[in-house]
């Protein structure tokens, strides 16, 4: 070693010094951590002291780099315990510990042992230095260069992390969110996921205000973590869902911590401001399973929330959610297909009135063909409204009515759904349709199925009196069931109420149905708008109906369903 390593330069010390740069020195020779610590024990590099840590052998460094996650920069010999020692470390300090930012330079006194080109080529190093080219001010100019590289490189990883954190963090309750849980998910190895759901969140939302909303779920999530943290990873995936992670419980302790959280939170009170909040859970489980883990959970949380609040579900291959969704998949296709291919069709049923004993109107019922077989909606309407196709149906069924119009005398309707009223070319679809087969727009009756009371919406409300002053008629169908009620009459235009064939079919013989049905037609004789009986199934049915001064009837006993119109 060259002599000049023993000469020491100095440098003024006017500044304070607030913490320091550690540097690891690796060497099996006494003497070289020696001379190393006399030559440094005073510099200072951009105020701060340089403290050193000394170690003989690569194990002991492995120690003291486990110690100290903060070493700007380690000088390690070459060959210690072995030829290669030095060489294994650093191998170890970058593979294993996952260790960038720390400045590694090799120092050997035997460069024949390590050939430089090869070190830099295969070894992530800084720099490869021979000890006897290593003067004091060479190694001051090297650590001035590493600790400013390990400056840089530090804040780069600092930043980094910060937007690593931000971007893994649900902001409003400080605990990880989806992004990390899929990184937790992605790891090999069996997994048990719980979702959970705070039923009815949305309204505390809408009647307490987003402020007090924000501070239940953050009274939630502490709760969750204080009872859950030692057992489970807990995470905040949306809004009012949360989850936990484990991979050390078995299933049946899985289980026991559903029950206890369930049990606990239906007992307890949220105590936010002036108002306390006495919530329930909806939870799916995965237990012990690889593979799409998250997704699962969520089917059996929808389980869960389909069967009624504060249920618990865990998931299964063969749960109802699965079987629907494995359903629409397969009638979807069906359906895209049969429209493409022109294989839906309109078929008609008579509707006959009463007063006349003639038929006057036609609706059309669709039906689909699939390899040779005819299906009724109850086989893919549900699919077709899952797939985003029910306006699709609706186009071919409306042309399919205004060419049987343009052919003949009678009238005709047709069901029109909430989804179909909310396609933004709904109204220009009708009117051009109308126009292109030259057909009045008074022959034809939008009949409105709802899944939701539409005559509170604004919007749709708006839109379907729109089209009746356009000249089309509305009707109500399926009345007495789902959201329909007698307030529609008072905001929609009506022309015509459709009972629900629930209350026909069983009206000889069930006085509950008798009395719905007698409601309906005598608060809607008062409001001037004719009834139609649908399901009038056979002669003691159609005779009865006529005798509550029913207006019209439709059903098998007066004519099924046809491709063809009866004459």
């Amino acid at each position: 070693m060259s002599d000049e390593l023993f000469l020491i330069d100095d440098e003024p010390q006017n500044n304070k010094t607030s913490e320091s740069w550690k540097i690891l020195v690796v060497d099996d020779e006494e003497s070289v951590h020696t001379i190393t610590n006399v030559a440094l024990s005073k510099k200072i590099i951009d105020n701060k002291k340089l403290e050193i840590l000394n170690a003989m052998s690569a194990k002991e460094a492995k120690v003291l780099l486990h110690e100290h996650d903060d070493i700007a920069l380690a000088i390690i010999d070459v060959v210690m315990e072995t030829p290669e020692s030095g060489l294994e470390l650093i191998e170890y300090i970058r593979n294993e510990m996952k260790n960038k930012t720390i400045r590694l330079v090799l120092r050997t006194g035997q460069p024949s042992q390590a050939p430089e080109e090869h070190v830099i080529n295969f070894y992530d190093i800084n720099d490869y230095k021979e000890k006897t080219e290593l003067t004091i001010q060479k190694l001051y100019t090297l650590l001035r260069t590493s600790i400013k590289q390990y400056t840089q490189f530090r804040e780069l990883q600092d930043s980094r992390d910060a937007i690593y954190k931000k971007m893994t963090t649900f902001e409003l309750t400080g605990l990880p969110n989806r992004m990390k849980l899929n990184e937790c998910l992605d790891l090999e190895g069996k997994k048990s996921l719980v979702l959970i759901n705070i039923d009815d969140f949305s309204r505390i939302n809408e009647t307490q205000g987003f402020e007090v909303g924000d501070k239940l779920l953050q009274a939630f999530a502490k709760h969750l973590d204080d009872r859950y943290k030692e057992k489970m990873q807990i995470f905040h995936l949306n809004s009012d869902i949360f989850a936990l992670l484990c991979t050390e419980l078995d299933k049946k302790d899985v289980h026991e911590c559903m029950n206890d959280l369930k049990l606990y939170v239906r007992n307890h009170h949220f105590n936010i401001e002036s108002n306390s909040f006495h919530l329930t859970v909806s939870i799916g489980i995965v237990l012990q399973e690889s593979g799409n883990i998250i997704q699962k959970a969520e089917l059996a949380i929808k389980e869960a929330r389909s069967i009624g609040k504060n249920n618990t579900q865990v998931y299964a291959d063969d749960l109802n959610i699965i079987r629907t969704i494995h359903s629409n998949s397969l009638w979807s296709e069906r359906v895209h297909f049969a429209i493409k291919e022109k294989k839906l069709f309109a078929y008609f049923q008579a509707i006959q009135n009463f007063n006349t004993g003639k038929i006057e109107k036609y609706e059309a019922l669709v039906r689909m063909e699939h390899e040779g077989t005819i299906y009724t909606p109850a086989d893919f309407l549900e699919a077709a409204i899952f797939s985003g196709q029910s306006f699709d149906i609706f186009q071919v069924m409306f042309k399919s009515i205004c060419l049987k119009a343009q052919k003949s005398y009678f009238d005709f309707s047709v069901n029109v759904s909430e989804f179909d009223l909310k396609d933004i070319n709904f109204v220009d679809f009708i009117k051009q349709t109308l126009l292109e087969y030259d057909v009045e727009a008074n022959r034809i009756t939008l009949e409105i199925l709802e899944y939701k009371s539409i005559s509170h919406e604004k919007g749709l409300k708006d839109m379907i009196n729109g089209l009746h002053d356009f000249g089309l008629k509305i009707s109500i169908d399926d009345f007495g069931s789902h959201c329909s009620n007698f307030s529609q009459l008072n905001n929609l235009d009506i022309d015509f109420i459709k009972i629900d064939g629930s209350f026909i079919k069983n009206i000889v013989t069930c006085k509950d149905s008798q009395i719905v049905a007698r409601t309906i037609i005598k608060y809607a004789h008062q409001k001037n708008i004719p009834v139609i009986a649908e399901f009038v199934c056979d002669e003691d049915v159609y005779n009865y109906v006529k005798e509550m001064n029913t207006d019209y009837a439709q059903g098998y006993y007066v004519g099924k369903p046809d491709k063809d119109l009866m004459e």
